[in-house]
């Protein structure tokens, strides 16, 4: 099963990796609970951990931390496994919250009480809730089209070059202001993409523009 998930092989031998790619799942799941939870952008302790992890998982098998995540998203991208996995990740860590927040260990990986405690418990977290993804990239290239200039009856849009090829409606965060981006048709700057979990699976559909670092 894990050499289906990640296309690499796995001597019987390497017990680690078999216990950091489970550590990889059960992590990817909790950061899709957190951030249907939170709403927003969070960099703290969970997301530290699962970049960690990929990291350790790229090391031992070659693969980029990019065609690692591209795996995860591609087998986790529809809602009835989405809901699947984020239901065993409560499971794993119920016993530890029940605890006030204990550390966990499995095998020869430590999860410290921090990131135990982002993790949203079962009763907080209701089934019905929508999951939605919120991925930051820096210096992003917005095109930003005629059309999408600033109307009470449209709003803004632009497309971010490299990360998605549609239009995007985008919101401005403080402290950026349309004046910022009025008269430009490019601009490079820092966002947010915030994704909605589909039938199609994630699909983007709105950017957060929290800084701007230069015209395009």
């Amino acid at each position: 099963m894990l050499e289906d998930l990640l296309k690499v092989d796995i001597p019987e031998t390497y017990d680690s990796i078999v216990t950091v790619v489970t550590m990889i799942v059960l992590f990817y799941g909790a950061s899709l609970l957190k951030d249907a939870a939170v709403k927003a952008v969070d960099n703290g302790a969970l997301r530290k951990q699962l970049n960690s992890i990929v990291g350790q998982l790229s090391a031992n098998t070659g693969k980029s931390e990019a065609e690692i995540r591209k795996i995860l998203d591609a087998k986790y991208c529809k809602p009835a496994l989405v809901k699947k996995l984020t239901k065993a990740v409560q499971g794993f860590f119920i016993p530890s919250q029940r605890e006030g927040g204990v550390p966990v260990e499995f095998d020869r990986q430590h999860v410290p009480s921090d990131v135990v405690r982002e993790i949203p418990y079962a009763e907080e977290f209701s089934a019905n809730e929508d999951f939605e993804r919120y991925d930051s990239y820096n210096d992003v290239v917005l095109e930003i089209h005629a059309q999408d200039r600033d109307k009470i009856t449209t709003g803004w849009a632009a497309i971010p070059r490299g990360v998605h090829e549609s239009r995007i409606r985008m919101k401005l965060i403080h402290p950026v202001a349309a004046g910022d981006i009025w008269t430009k048709d490019t601009i490079r700057g820092d966002v947010t993409i915030v994704s909605k979990l589909t039938a199609d699976g994630y699909v983007p559909s709105e950017i957060h523009l929290l800084r701007i670092n230069s015209e395009g």
